[in-house]
């Protein structure tokens, strides 16, 4: 049976105001409801739209950005952990990732090309996948937000440099501690791949994890020290104090 909700009962379920929920319909962020004469009716999908905005916003998203976000065509995104998952992983050409994006061939090229975007090369003709779409629109909101693509693309060839020489280190202890060992052992075939895959997939969640960590925390803290230095004593104390509320960390899941 599917569910029914009054705006006020809606508002409840989410834990905001009327005036809050009206709010975001009036900026295009959720569906308009379904009407029985006079009396507005909410639907689970409009449940699910109010969650995602407020998990947006706990996030640290503005309105603009969200807006952004939601108005990109859906598409499943995995979290690291299921990357190695038993679901067969959907593969993409980039004509079809242009389609999911909005964002034009030869864009996706020069994104390419400058490191931004990284494609699988286990398929040439479909080397791109889900997660090619989340970074991409994550991309987008930034822009959308207000980000200059030029000033961005100054720090992300930092950020790229350090992650190719990351990268590199990380593949040579796979290869030393975790491959070479696997194959002295003697395994059947079907029991060193298996092996093999689950040593990549927790090498890729630790490191990941790690470096998002470290990321995160350097960008938090370097922000606190800047806005100290420059004596904006409210607004740190402002900053603290909604980092602790929100919880403001994201890493992966």
């Amino acid at each position: 049976m599917v569910a029914e909700y009054r705006v006020e009962e809606m508002a409840a379920e989410v834990g905001i105001s009327v005036e809050l929920l009206r709010s975001y319909q009036s900026k295009g962020l959720l569906p308009p409801p379904r009407h029985v004469g006079r009396l507005a009716i909410y639907g689970d999908r409009h449940l699910e739209r109010l969650r995602e905005i407020l998990d947006l916003k706990h996030q640290g998203y503005s309105l603009r950005m969200i807006t952004s976000m939601l108005q990109q065509p859906s598409s499943a995104a995995p979290v690291l952990g299921d990357t190695f998952s038993e679901t067969r992983e959907e593969r993409l050409s980039m004509r079809e990732v242009s389609d999911r994006t909005g964002v034009p061939p030869s864009l996706l090229r020069s994104l390419e090309a400058s490191g931004v975007l990284q494609p699988r090369k286990d398929d040439a003709r479909r080397p791109y996948t889900a997660s090619d779409v989340r970074a991409i629109r994550m991309l987008l909101a930034l822009i959308s937000g207000g980000l200059p693509i030029d000033e961005f693309m100054t720090v992300a060839r930092t950020q790229i440099e350090a992650s190719k020489q990351v990268a590199q280190g990380a593949t040579d202890l796979f290869f030393h501690y975790v491959r070479e060992p696997m194959l002295d052992s003697g395994l059947p075939e079907e029991e060193e791949a298996a092996q093999l895959v689950g040593a990549l997939a927790l090498m890729l969640q630790a490191t990941t994890t790690l470096i998002s960590y470290n990321f995160q925390r350097r960008v938090l803290n370097g922000i606190l020290e800047e806005l100290e230095r420059r004596g904006a004593t409210n607004e740190l104390e402002l900053l603290r104090r909604e980092s602790r509320r929100r919880g403001l960390e994201i890493l992966p899941a």
